[in-house]
């Protein structure tokens, strides 16, 4: 009889053995799954009034970013969730934890780069010297030698107009404008003669008639656009991958192409060749 009771203790330990070691496994494979599960959202911080960017409108959220983060969702099936703001305040959601990133046609650069990860780049947009029509003489850079030329605090390209006059001996009166909404009343009212420009806003401006100007082709600069994430974070490593798989494909599919044609009349989805990247 001691021997029956000994036996039917000893199966009732395994099996209370086994079915802690089956639970344990099957809480491992929950916990695996959910460490390999792709995200389902994203939180982008995104300008409330940068034309034609990302802008509200009437209550209604505009701009080619929109358009862009609609066809990463469309793609990966990740919800996008938009928080806007001033420009000043875009990179402070992200810092906080409140943005994943920032969809505002951010330039990669140096400081950047230190501080955060990029996705691969979506656009490639020149800042441009941006001449009055009626300027028909003036087709190069050099060619501004003498006039008054205004650019944006701050402004890659305006900073490079700098060394780039210094270097040709173009003798050039630069005035610098706090922001480019300032550089752009400036340069309408002729208060300069020329503004270094992005060529996006410049081309948008110009094909929907807010603007009567033409850009001289020559390119003082190119800034690569790519989406910020937080270094050292596991989930802004996996949407970046996430982000930058569409982005590879969108540009293999023309997707990128028609966004930005439908806003600009050109594609700045592709690299200009001999292009001096903003850095």
């Amino acid at each position: 009889m001691k021997s029956i009771k000994k036996i039917f203790s000893l199966a009732v330990c395994a099996c209370m053995i086994f079915g802690m070691t089956a639970c344990g496994s099957t809480k491992n494979d929950s916990q695996k799954k959910e460490e390999t599960k792709g995200p389902t959202k994203i939180i982008v911080a995104s300008g409330s009034s940068s034309v034609p960017n990302s802008y509200v409108e009437n209550g209604v959220h505009k701009g080619h970013e929109v358009d862009i983060w609609n066809a990463i969702s469309a793609k990966t099936g990740i919800k996008v969730q938009f928080v806007t703001g001033d420009f000043d305040t875009l990179f402070g959601y992200l810092d906080s934890g409140k943005a994943d990133t920032v969809g505002n046609t951010i330039t990669i650069n140096a400081k950047r780069k230190a501080k955060y990860d990029f996705s691969e780049p979506y656009a490639y947009i020149p800042e441009k010297l941006v001449v009055h029509s009626d300027k028909t003489n003036i087709k190069k850079l050099k060619d501004i030698s003498g006039m008054t030329c205004g650019f944006s605090s701050g402004s890659n390209g305006g900073n490079l107009f700098k060394q780039i006059a210094k270097e040709q001996g173009i003798k050039i009166n630069l005035v610098t404008y706090d922001s480019s909404d300032l550089l752009f009343e400036a340069f309408r009212q002729g208060k300069v003669d020329a503004m270094i420009y992005s060529a996006g806003e410049a081309a948008y401006k110009i094909k929907n008639g807010l603007l009567n100007a033409r850009m001289v082709e020559e390119n003082v600069t190119v800034g690569a656009k790519a989406y910020p994430f937080v270094k050292g974070n596991a989930n802004s490593e996996k949407l970046n991958k996430v982000v930058t798989k569409a982005i590879q494909e969108m540009k293999k599919d023309g997707t990128l192409s028609k966004i930005y044609q439908k806003w600009y009349g050109q594609d700045f989805s592709e690299k200009p060749k001999d292009a001096k990247i903003a850095n």
